[in-house]
């Protein structure tokens, strides 16, 4: 069924032409062009670089090229060469092959330090881009980065960026050394005999012109491939990430089908953009010989004719190679570049994305005095607000409890705080002044939150207690693992703090998980600690000792928890139940029982 499926789904891709008629078009419009500009932008500072390497392959060419014409002399200068006393030929046939020599191994030295140093280069670019491309996209907006997904992210950073190394090499310097090649050869060919010169030419112009008609409609296909391996790489890393779920529904069967539907598909187009591609290279196979013959056949009739010698019928055909390769090798790059140029609209796409505005430069206040938030609306989808004109003021040493239904917006609040998204309307102030006034990264330095996935990463417990470039002593690790109440699990670690704890800290429990992320937020002594749903998968008796610890940690903070379990808030300073995209309803965990209906309906829900 699958096969069959990815059948039809490529008869459906072939049978698209309107999107091919507008790839094609792009080809030739002004933002295909602006991409190749940008292009050149990146490799501003490797232009010095590959003119060397662009130096260096000329002088490679230009040593190989002298071999025919050593060649013809040596036919008919020394050994045709009736004058001359079969000592003299062998001595200049000794001076001539060691020449010839010095200069093969030349250009093969040459070659190699070309090859060895273009490897270098493109490493530098490749690493430099995929730096940029890394910085760029920790800098991205979270809805920008959520859309992109897992997948597309990895397959742009790897298998893209390392498809842009050749394209200033096959796009540029290959074709100009083989352009270069062509001119002079060509040029000797005629000087020696116009006639012969225009049979080694003549099948040229007309096959470069049908290669290029069949390789220019590979390129869409290109792409195609590489957004279906994007997409391929987002499910994949979904499925291993959630692999204990998979197993639990017995999923496998369908996401193998899913897998194999999408490796058949990509399988078809990369065979039909192939043939495509041999046809082309069988062409210029068949011509190769064909022009051989072609020579001999009409050389030996000029022969014959007293017009040519057997130097120029051996040079010909050393030259008509010379000739014809690097024809050839022009529309191969060009095919080659018509892969990378697929990668390349794929990683500027990515690096046009606008980052994420920092619109201030104040610095942040010392100490927190208040946080408002005053009018604020806010929504994903236009027209429909998450969160209507919310007014909320906050004073440290106390504790905020924010409750609710689920997807009523308590989690969008906080996200607003952080300035991962900015309100529509309304402002947040910090100490009187709008917290898009500050330095962003400054800002978020204030905020320590804890979110409900436990985000931990592959490395050792200190590692992962460390959320920035941020330095702490033994002791105030001590102090926020106990007030996490992780200090005794990690004690009993087999190496403690520098224990490893593996992708996603997978040798560690859920709770266990959930207590380590707590004490990373509380090591940071952020004035603003947000704890979102930070408890939910802790035990009771966990819970209790963390609740415990609130009231000390609160001191000069503002204290900030999201929860379901309305157990954990009851002793908070002020809960506010949001409801109808406002606060519904705010006060103390008696307070509410009296006067709100839905803080009460939550309340004995539980």
């Amino acid at each position: 069924m699958a096969l069959v499926s990815s059948r039809w789904l490529f008869r459906q891709f072939l049978q698209d032409t309107q999107q091919q008629r507008k790839d094609q078009k792009r080809e030739s419009s002004p933002a295909g062009r602006e991409n190749l500009r940008s292009y050149l932008a990146l490799m501003a500072d490797y232009r010095r670089p590959f003119a060397v390497i662009f130096i260096a392959a000329c002088a490679t060419e230009l040593l190989y090229l002298a071999v025919p014409v050593t060649t013809r002399h040596i036919l008919d200068g020394v050994l045709m060469n009736a004058q001359l006393h079969a000592t003299e030929k062998k001595s200049l046939l000794l001076v001539i092959g060691a020449a010839l020599l010095v200069s093969l191994i030349a250009a093969q030295a040459i070659d190699f330090w070309r090859r060895f140093y273009t490897a270098l280069v493109n490493g530098r670019f490749v690493r430099a881009l995929r730096l940029r491309l890394f910085r760029h996209l920790m800098h991205l907006p979270l809805g920008q980065i959520h859309e992109l997904k897992t997948g597309g992210i990895v397959s742009r950073l790897t298998s893209d960026a390392e498809n842009l190394t050749g394209i200033l090499q096959m796009a540029v310097i290959s074709p100009g050394v083989a352009f270069i090649r062509i001119v002079i050869t060509f040029a000797i060919l005629v000087y020696w005999h116009l006639p012969l010169a225009l049979v080694a030419s003549g099948f040229i112009p007309p096959l470069i012109y049908i290669s290029l008609i069949y390789i220019l409609k590979v390129r869409p296909v290109y792409r195609s491939v590489s957004n279906d391996r994007s997409g391929q790489d987002a499910r994949a890393s979904e499925v291993f990430a959630g692999i204990r779920a998979v197993k639990a529904f017995e999923m496998q069967a369908a996401e193998q089908r899913r897998y194999n539907l999408t490796q058949g598909l990509m399988f078809r187009k990369n065979i039909y953009a192939s043939l495509r591609e041999s046809a082309v290279d069988g062409i210029w196979n068949f011509l190769i010989p064909i022009t051989s013959l072609l020579i001999m056949v009409f050389g030996g009739i000029y022969f014959l004719r007293g017009e040519t010698t057997v130097g120029d019928l051996v040079a010909f055909q050393m030259y008509s190679g010379m000739l014809l390769y690097p024809v050839w090798r022009m529309v191969f790059s060009l095919s080659q570049i018509q892969k990378s140029m697929a990668s390349l609209d794929r990683v500027l796409d990515m690096l046009k994305l606008e980052k994420e505005l920092n619109t201030g430069n104040r610095a942040v206040p010392a100490s927190i005095r208040k946080v408002d938030f005053k009018n604020i609306t806010f929504s994903y989808r236009e027209g429909q607000p998450v969160l209507r004109n919310v007014t909320l003021a906050m004073q440290p040493s106390r504790i905020y409890a924010i409750v609710g239904e689920s997807g009523i917006g308590k989690t969008t609040l906080i996200d607003l705080l952080c300035r991962f998204y900015e309100p529509q309307q309304g402002e947040i102030m910090l100490n009187g002044i709008n917290i898009a006034e500050f330095d962003l990264a400054a800002y978020r330095r204030q905020i320590a939150i804890v979110t409900q996935d436990a985000i931990l990463f592959d490395g050792t417990v200190r590692d992962n207690l460390f959320g920035s470039d941020e330095v702490f002593s033994e002791a105030e690790l001590r102090r926020a693992l106990k007030a996490a109440d992780a200090d005794g699990f990690v004690h009993e670690l087999p190496q403690g703090l520098e224990t490893l704890i593996g992708e996603r800290g997978f040798k560690l429990s859920g709770g266990q998980k959930h207590r380590l992320t707590l004490a990373r937020a509380l090591a940071r002594r952020s004035p603003i600690l947000v704890l979102d749903e930070a408890t939910a998968h802790l035990d009771t008796i966990s819970e209790q000792r963390i609740r415990s610890h609130l009231r000390a940690l609160s001191r000069k903070r503002v204290v900030i928890l999201i929860t379901h379990r309305l157990s954990t808030v009851a002793h908070a300073d002020a809960i506010i139940v949001l409801g109808n995209g406002g606060i519904e309803a705010m006060g103390s965990h008696r307070e509410l029982l009296r006067k709100s209906n839905t803080y009460r309906r939550l309340w004995q829900a539980q």
